[in-house]
């Protein structure tokens, strides 16, 4: 005998991540429990007004004498590979478990519809439905609805990445039309409007960038933790505080041959070729820093580890710089002339070559025998947690 699926889909997972609800969700009872759930938590979710949809769909196949069972799958909220994943293992979880012949998939929107191949490489679609939650068409509930978007991170990411972007490039094209118009002539030929368009403009796309990376969020918690790691007294920050001071200095040594350099494109080149040796040496100090806190807070058998990770990283950054250091020498090679222009062609082939080689092996090295730097943060932290309860 045959016997129809009802497959209710929450790709982002909201059921999980706010009404702590365990997928995959099997039987009337219990998707109608997590349905209020979710309603009683988010009464204008639309994925309960889908899982309503699905138990409807559900009572009629019974009432029409149809063998039928009904379940839900969730996802992940980070939407993708990794929550198309977890649906595609929930999905052979159900089938395994109920056994059906088809399946109704019951879905809020069209998103939902990305995991179609899963399904049909698994079973037959019987039939699709999907839930449009009706809305009041007054202004006063357009603009809530706007609110309520701005407060969710997937559509943040979706919809107002792509138009700070734009702000912000409209924004920095005004600002270079009016450097070039007041360095070809004077001050008096900038145009108030048009510089605040140009402000407001950047102003827009800055706001609207930081709103959907949570700028505000991350600085403040940036603060905190340098806070707290300024009270456990880490070494780190008084090495990165050295390092930032250095890199400081080598801008301002940087923007004082730059201002004195004619043409102003060679200005620029001279402004980031005498950057680079300070941001090398910044970077060293930072990672000195790091691998005397490694001895510091690691037990012996995972010193060596960490220490081993911060030299190939801080061997990887001078690698590259090294090339980039190169590379700008083979310009200024074309620039210069007299004696000194050979001597920046031996310079740009060694320090090219060197970066290149250099780069290569320590990729090689990384990948092959170490961990990444991020991925013993983690550790660090629970060294740092265990010294202080020593």
């Amino acid at each position: 005998m045959s016997k129809t699926l009802v497959l209710c889909v929450d790709r982002d997972n909201d059921f999980g991540e706010k009404a702590s609800i365990k997928s995959p969700i099997i039987g009337r009872e219990t998707n109608l429990s997590a349905a209020n759930s979710l309603m009683l938590q988010d009464p204008e979710d639309s994925d309960s007004n889908a899982l309503f949809s699905a138990i409807s769909t559900y009572d009629s196949l019974i009432k029409s004498g149809e063998v039928a069972e009904i379940a839900t799958i969730c996802g992940d909220k980070n939407v993708g590979t990794f929550s198309d994943e977890i649906l595609g293992k929930q999905i052979d979880e159900v089938i395994s478990t109920i056994k059906p012949t088809d399946v109704v998939m019951v879905s809020d929107g069209a998103e939902d519809d990305f995991i179609l191949p899963l399904i049909q490489s698994r079973i037959r679609i019987r039939a699709m439905k999907r839930v449009t939650v009706r809305q009041a068409p007054r202004i006063e509930s357009m603009y809530y609805i706007i609110v309520k978007a701005l407060k969710e991170e997937k559509f943040l990411k979706k919809v107002l990445v792509p138009i700070g972007v734009a702000f912000l490039v409209l924004g920095i094209t005004i600002l270079f039309v009016l450097v070039l118009r007041v360095y070809l002539y004077g001050l008096g030929s900038l145009d108030p409007a048009t510089t605040g368009f140009m402000t407001v403009m950047t102003a827009i796309g800055i706001y609207f960038l930081s709103k959907a990376y949570s700028a505000a969020k991350r600085i403040t918690d940036g603060f905190s933790k340098l806070l707290e790691e300024f009270v456990n007294t880490r070494v780190t920050v008084f090495s990165l505080l050295i390092a930032t001071a250095t890199f400081a200095y080598g801008v301002y040594i940087g923007l004082e041959v730059a201002f004195t350099t004619r043409p102003e494109i060679l200005g620029l080149i001279y402004l980031i070729y005498r950057l680079v040796p300070f941001t090398i040496s910044a970077i060293l100090i930072f990672d000195l820093g790091r691998i005397v806190e490694g001895f510091l807070i690691f037990e012996k058998g995972k010193r060596g580890e960490a220490i081993k990770q911060y030299i190939l990283s801080a061997s990887f950054y001078i690698s590259f710089f090294a090339a980039v250091l190169g590379l700008l020498s083979f310009v200024i090679f074309a620039y210069q002339t007299g004696a000194a222009k050979s001597d920046y062609l031996a310079v740009a082939i060694v320090l090219t070559s060197l970066g290149v080689i250099l780069g290569v092996i320590i990729s090689v090295l990384r990948r092959r025998y170490g961990k990444r730097i991020d991925e013993l943060g983690p550790e660090r932290e629970a060294a740092q947690e265990d010294r202080r309860g020593i």
